[in-house]
């Protein structure tokens, strides 16, 4: 697929471009137009290349078209489960920071040239001379992708234009005219999913081919219908039970398919070729010197500080399927407390998602080389510093291996890593100590170090692990969630995570005394695997939209990690970036027990100003409404 994309655009560029459906009155003897590029079955495929670009990130969860690398995670820093620095606006949510208005608006959305580039597709398969079977795949292939682009935008706006054909450069009446409704946008994405379900070529291209198929729409349908479902459940919409079904039938199709997961959870985000990695619907290939990514180095340099909220750490349960607050494993509690102790005993998710603590007796920047990299680092002689090296080396494989490297390659010595501590060294660093690694191993050291953009670590599009979340979620909006449901989905996913199975009779209101009091106690269970199983793929700020309780998140106080009173001058250097007994403060989610957590590092990871309600749907541009009169704004913007 990815030949096809690097090789073929600039064959459709022509085609694609023009806006201009006069200029297509001429057919030149050495152009592309539209009545000499779909003739045949080839043409359209060669032309399909083309919307694979909504891709392009390789896992664009949430707000497509960001044209930010980092927007595989966006959605999940959005809803405040992440931090992000870009050097300077370290916080980086411009939703807690009340920055997001009509006029400064650009979140590269409200655009339609996409679905132009879709519906020019469709348009010309009927003129074709491919059979009727030919065609009824390839309009699959371009509902497929004309549905995913509109769910992004409905997610965003909520009533949108429907545009169901190519709109002429002279029809005002539709340039010009109103937002189709929720109701009419969202019942045209389910009845086009639901024909491509019906027509497209079961394999795609074939089996090997990793192209759309009716696996990847029937992914799409429980994606969609989870979303649009409990919104309209949350929001008071009517019509939800339509969705959930479709997203309850759609998911069931999958799970009986793919009946296999990979063992290893951090293949999913570290495999070069994730061909045959069990679960994996579709993904995005890398190759050299073809398409290669930025992260796997971003993350082990020091331009990138992403990090955890502690808040999000204490969602992770400990091994046995316990909240923080309940089970006796935790050791994570009180002023007195290290971040070795927060760490404890956890789901092994959150140390393949969040470095681990360690320290070793040497000094950072040793240079790692084929006769050190067993011995270069020495003990400290205390057994806390090096126990999450051995741990760590006992549950990853050979390319995950503790301590980690660098991108030159050379030895971090040391975990965490606070940007203004004395003991900061440039790379793997962040502004609260807990840091976010998904990307992380050592298969191809020398494209990390060759460049920025030198990897070519797969990444996944759609898989089993997030079907089986939606159907767990779906099964409770429905009032049919059961221990068989648990143990078929949620407990499937611990088990590769060394943690107890989630045992539904036990889940009562004081399961987990921390957990959004709004929430029924097996709602919340529920919601906290998908967060701990998907974090880092940005369905966060969706997540959090449609249930209507961005509020609890987006208002919690951003804290890093707990630091033991007798470690404060070792690992920091200072005692003035820790939560005080006098910072205690209710309304700014700190509390007793997170004194002696790192906050406010000079102006960086503070409180925001708050969600607003209106926040749940997205302003249109101005820009936009300026050249539409008839475009409402949406409401309280």
């Amino acid at each position: 697929m990815k030949k096809y994309i690097l090789y073929c655009a600039s064959a459709i560029t022509l085609l694609c471009s023009s806006c201009n459906d006069s200029f297509l009155e001429y057919t030149p003897e050495t152009s592309l137009t539209e009545e000499t590029a779909f003739v045949s079955y080839d043409n359209f495929k060669t032309y399909a290349w083309s919307l694979y670009s909504i891709f392009t990130d390789g896992n664009q969860r949430q707000y497509i078209g960001s044209g930010d690398e980092f927007s595989h995670s966006l959605g999940d820093v959005y809803a405040n489960y992440l931090y992000r620095s870009n050097g300077t606006n370290v916080q980086n949510n411009d939703w807690q920071w009340n920055n997001i208005t009509s006029t400064n608006n650009t979140d590269s959305g409200w655009d339609f040239s996409y679905i132009r580039k879709v519906n020019i597709m469709l348009r010309n398969i009927d003129k074709s001379s491919m059979s009727s079977t030919e065609k009824a795949h390839w309009r699959a292939v371009g509902l497929f992708f004309r549905s995913y682009r509109y769910y992004d935008l409905l997610a965003r706006y909520g009533d949108i234009p429907w545009l169901e054909n190519v709109v002429a450069d002279n029809d005002e009446k539709i340039l010009y005219g109103k937002r189709d409704s929720r109701d009419v946008v969202a019942a045209n994405i389910l009845r086009d999913l639901q024909e491509a379900e019906k027509n497209i070529n079961v394999d795609g291209e074939g089996k090997a081919s990793n192209t759309i198929n009716r696996d990847c729409v029937r992914a799409l349908i429980s994606r969609f219908c989870l979303f649009e479902g409990t919104w309209r459940k949350y929001h008071n919409l009517s019509g939800s039970d339509t969705y959930l079904n479709e997203c309850k039938r759609a998911s069931e199709e999958l799970i009986s398919k793919y009946t296999t997961i990979t063992p290893n959870y951090v293949d999913l985000w570290t495999s070069d070729d994730l061909s045959n990695v069990a679960g994996i619907i579709l993904y995005k290939q890398y190759q050299a010197d073809l398409i290669m990514s930025t992260l796997p180095r971003h993350e082990r340099g020091g331009s990138q500080k992403m990090g955890m909220h502690a808040r999000t750490v204490g969602r992770y349960l400990c091994q046995d399927g316990k909240p923080i607050k309940t089970s006796p494993l935790y050791k994570g509690s009180g002023p007195n407390a290290s971040v070795n102790d927060e760490f404890m005993n956890r789901d092994h998710r959150l140390y393949w998602r969040c470095v681990p603590p360690y320290k070793t007796n040497k000094g950072n920047g040793v240079a790692v080389t084929a006769s050190n990299k067993d011995s270069w680092w020495s003990d400290t002689m205390n057994a806390k510093d090096r126990y999450f090296i051995d741990y760590m080396n006992k549950i990853n494989d050979a390319n995950h291996q503790f301590p980690l490297h660098t991108w030159q390659p050379q030895f971090l010595s040391r975990v965490p890593m606070i940007q203004t501590s004395p003991y900061s060294w440039g790379p793997m660093r962040n502004y609260g100590g807990y840091y976010f690694y998904m990307f992380y191993n050592t298969y191809n050291e020398a494209a990390i170090q060759a460049g920025g953009k030198f990897a070519v670590t797969d990444m996944p599009i759609f898989h089993i692990e997030e079907i089986m979340l939606n159907y767990a979620e779906v099964m409770y909006e429905l009032g049919q969630f059961s221990q068989s449901i648990a143990d078929k989905t949620i407990n499937r996913l611990r088990d590769r995570a060394n943690v107890a199975h989630m045992t539904v009779s036990e889940i009562d209101e004081s399961f987990d005394p921390d957990r959004d009091p709004k929430v029924n106690p097996v709602a919340w269970e529920i919601r906290r695997e998908r967060m701990v199983e998907l974090m880092g793929e940005g369905f966060g700020f969706y997540d959090i939209r449609r249930w209507k309780r961005a509020e609890y998140f987006i208002n919690q106080r951003p804290l890093g990690v707990r630091v033991a009173s007798n470690e404060i001058k070792d690992y920091f250097g200072s005692a003035s970036i820790f939560v005080k007994a006098s910072d205690v403060n209710p309304n700014a989610s700190v509390t007793s027990d997170d004194i002696g957590r790192v906050v406010c590092v000079g102006d960086f990871v503070q409180q925001g100003f708050g969600w607003k309600d209106y926040y749940y749907l997205n302003p249109i541009p101005k820009t936009q409404t300026i050249l539409n009169s008839n475009l409402e704004q949406n409401p309280g913007w």
